[in-house]
Order: C-alpha cells, then sequence, then structure tokens
C-alpha cells in the first residue's frame, strides 16, 4: 500500500473538514505525494535497442521531502558524507535535546521559529560546555538534526546530536580529548542550560519583536526538569547511519502501511516503545492525516545543521584537526550514479528514446482532476 492511494481517497474530505489544521506547506506536500512518480511530473521513455517492442515510462520523482518513496539515493550519500569526516581512534557521543510534553502544542503553533530556536539553544549551549576547561576546553564540531515524530506518529520535536569526544583547542595549536566514557557532559547541567537559552530566547522575541508568546506558556515548564539523554556510541559510524534514516525521511514508511480492515480504518505496523514487539495499529483515514500533516515541516527549514568544526566555514580549522592528529582528510565520495534500467526479455541496459514533458502544472491545484495520462511516442 502507497500513500499516494491514501492521498487521493481521502485527502480532498480531510482537508475541507480540517482546513484550520493545515498551511500552504501541507497543500504542497499533498500534491507532491499524489504526483510523486505519475506523469504529471513528466519523465522519460526508456526502450532496448535489441528488442523493438520493449519500451518503458520512467515518472519523475517529486523529491519533496514529506514523501516516503524519495531522498533514498539522498539518504545514501549523506551517510556516505558523514561517515568520510569520523576521525579515526576517537569516541563518539550521540545526545538528544527534547522539550517537556506541555511545550510540544506551542512549539508546532510557532514551529517556523521555534525549531530554529531549538537549534540555536542546543548547538549555544554544547559550545559553552565543550570551552569549559573542565570538560573539553576547545572548539568541538557536531551535527544536529531535527526530528518531530514518535513510532506512533504523534508530534515530539527533539534534536538529535552526533559530536566526538574531541576538541581544537582555542590558540588552535593542540588536541583536548575527553576523559568521559560513558556521556561527554553533564546531563542533568546540559539539559537546564538548555531549558534556560531556550526561555531566553523566547524572551528575547517578545522584546525584539512585540509578541506575547512566553505568557501562552505554563510557567510550570520552566520550573520542571528537563530531560537530555546521552550516550557513548564508540567510533559514531552506527550512530551516523541511525541518523541518516530521518535526514531525508518523511513519518510514513510505505512499507508498514497494511491496508485497511473491516471498518475502512488504516493498518499500520508499529514497534512498542516499551516492549520492542511489533503490532498493528488501526487509525481512522481522517487521524491518519492529521497525524502525517503533524510532521510537514515550513518551507526552507533547514532540518540538519553542522557547527563547529563540522561547520563549511571551519575548513582550515578541520584540516589543522588532522594535521594534529597526523591523519588526513578522506575526501568527498562521488555521487552516487542512478542504475541503468535492463531489458526484461535480453537483459541489456535500455536506452533514453524520448523525454516526457510534464503536462501545464495549472491540474496540480485542481484537487478532483486526475494526472494526465503519457501520450504515445
Amino acid at each position: 500500500m502507497d500513500l499516494a492511494s491514501i492521498f487521493t481517497t481521502h485527502w480532498q474530505r480531510f482537508a475541507a473538514t480540517c482546513r484550520h489544521l493545515l498551511t500552504a506547506a501541507h497543500y504542497r506536500a499533498a500534491r507532491a505525494v499524489m504526483a510523486c512518480r505519475t506523469p504529471a511530473l513528466g519523465g522519460q521513455v526508456q526502450h532496448c535497442s535489441a528488442c523493438a517492442d520493449q519500451r518503458r515510462y520512467v515518472y519523475h520523482s517529486c523529491n519533496h521531502r514529506a514523501c516516503p518513496k524519495c531522498g533514498g539515493r539522498e539518504q545514501k550519500e549523506w551517510a556516505q558524507a558523514q561517515e568520510a569526516k569520523l576521525l579515526p581512534r576517537v569516541p563518539y557521543f550521540m545526545l538528544t535535546f527534547t522539550v517537556p510534553e506541555e511545550l510540544r502544542r506551542f512549539a508546532y503553533q510557532h514551529q517556523a521559529w521555534f525549531y530554529d530556536a531549538m537549534f540555536k539553544a542546543a548547538s549555544a549551549t554544547l559550545m559553552d560546555f565543550a570551552h569549559d576547561d573542565k570538560h573539553l576546553g576547545g572548539t568541538p564540531g557536531f551535527t544536529a538534526v531535527l526530528h518531530t515524530w514518535t513510532r506512533q506518529m504523534q508530534h515530539h520535536p527533539h534534536l538529535h546530536v552526533i559530536i566526538p569526544g574531541i576538541a581544537l583547542s582555542t590558540a588552535g595549536l593542540r588536541v583536548r580529548r575527553s576523559k568521559a566514557k560513558r556521556y561527554l557532559f553533564p546531563i542533568a547541567a546540559l539539559a537546564a542550560a538548555f531549558r534556560h537559552r531556550l526561555d531566553k530566547a523566547i524572551r528575547h522575541r517578545d522584546r525584539t519583536e512585540h509578541t506575547r508568546h512566553h505568557t501562552q506558556i505554563d510557567p510550570q515548564v520552566w520550573q520542571k526538569k528537563w530531560i537530555v539523554d546521552a550516550r557513548a556510541v564508540g567510533r559514531g559510524r552506527s550512530a551516523l547511519r541511525y541518523l541518516a534514516r530521518y535526514v531525508h525521511k518523511s513519518a510514513v514508511s510505505e512499507p508498514r502501511l497494511k491496508g485497511y480492515d473491516a471498518h475502512g480504518n488504516l493498518r499500520r505496523n508499529c514497534q512498542d516503545s516499551d516492549t520492542g514487539k511489533w503490532r498493528i495499529h488501526h487509525l481512522t483515514p481522517d487521524e491518519f492525516l492529521r497525524r502525517w500533516s503533524l510532521h510537514v515541516l515550513p518551507k526552507g527549514l533547514v532540518r540538519v545543521r553542522h557547527y563547529g568544526l563540522h561547520s563549511a566555514a571551519a575548513k582550515k580549522k578541520w584540516e589543522r584537526l588532522h594535521h594534529i592528529l597526523g591523519t588526513r582528510p578522506t575526501p568527498k565520495p562521488a555521487p552516487l550514479e542512478t542504475p541503468k534500467l535492463k531489458c526484461p526479455c535480453c537483459g541489456k541496459d535500455m536506452e533514453l528514446l524520448r523525454i516526457i514533458p510534464p503536462p501545464p502544472r495549472e491540474w496540480l491545484y485542481l484537487p478532483a482532476r486526475a494526472p494526465p495520462a503519457a501520450s504515445s511516442p
């Protein structure tokens, strides 16, 4: 079962009844999902020169980050590029910054700037701890990835951060290594600092933008204990591959969609967080689309960010770090090649016969109209 069939059947009704929940980003994402790999986006006609009757139509992908069909190759390329940055013989740590449940509704209502504030608060907190002589005493390099869903597709915004237990001294003359084995930094102090910085960021926005966001939040949120998870992840390779799943992935995995039950509810295979066992969850189509909508990010929001020695502006410092370690930076891997189609008759590579241009884009804004069929060559 694919996501596009669910949208084709249920999106119009859901959008009409839940218009107050949707933004322009949701409509763009829905149109992309329904048009992906259909004649609506154009494509190619491939043929086999040896077998004259063998032709295949290959339609273009939408490349929208909310579409589960897209992003597979980009995910692999991202993972390879990040693995090339891993430092030899250096321990790595994974940290997860979360916000309390009472703050999640507010986060969703103001996600265009709140998610950015989460990135800034977490990165500034890590920089402060890393520069402290009690910990690393220098400039670290780390990568943060925004993740917004749980296994049940509920809204749960949090940041995954992967960071090596090493830093370059302020003068750039020596390497500072962490002595920590399990936690890179004290997690209670890290969570308190993250809470303080996010509180400060919202107050600053109220002053500069003349808003009243801070008054909309329960004051108890800033008094309760926040949670930051931290753990050692060895040399970092497995943690990077874990993060890669969320870089070019939506909240929906199509292989987990198991069709409809007798009552017309969607059946979705889901792993229980407590027991680790897989079981079928039943969701009405409207509830499924509502949960999917929770994870459509605002246009232009960058969900993967690099800081410190991992940033593009720190190339010379990164080279300096390798020089001190006596290693060389690994060259960036070449982009993956698109595999060629094989003729089902003779097994030879198929060749491009012609390009199918996309039809006028006006149809994308008419939800009741089906995509046009491909014209014959």
